[in-house]
């Protein structure tokens, strides 16, 4: 993300930002990780699998795999950033 730090932030599966230290939390910029094809569904915990996404995106998504990326884009927080923070 331009003007923020790579360590700290990153952007997630569907373009969202979030903190790197803010897992399993409810803010907009919090996130979780998640398996592509849900581990209940015989997804398994390799790196092809798992992406991270914004916390209420994940929670939209939960076990589902037929969800599109359009599907998550709609569900995910508007996160505006200025000069001193985010809205």
């Amino acid at each position: 993300m331009i003007g923020r730090h790579p360590d700290r932030w990153r952007l997630d599966a569907v373009g969202n930002p979030v903190f790197r230290f803010l897992k399993g939390c409810q803010g907009p910029v919090c996130h979780e990780y998640d398996h592509i094809i849900p581990w209940s569904k015989g997804g398994k915990t390799v790196i092809e699998n798992c992406q991270i996404l914004q916390t209420k995106v994940n929670f939209y998504k939960s076990n589902k795999v037929d969800v599109t990326y359009d599907d998550l884009k709609k569900v995910s927080p508007t996160v505006r950033f200025t000069g001193i923070g985010f809205l």
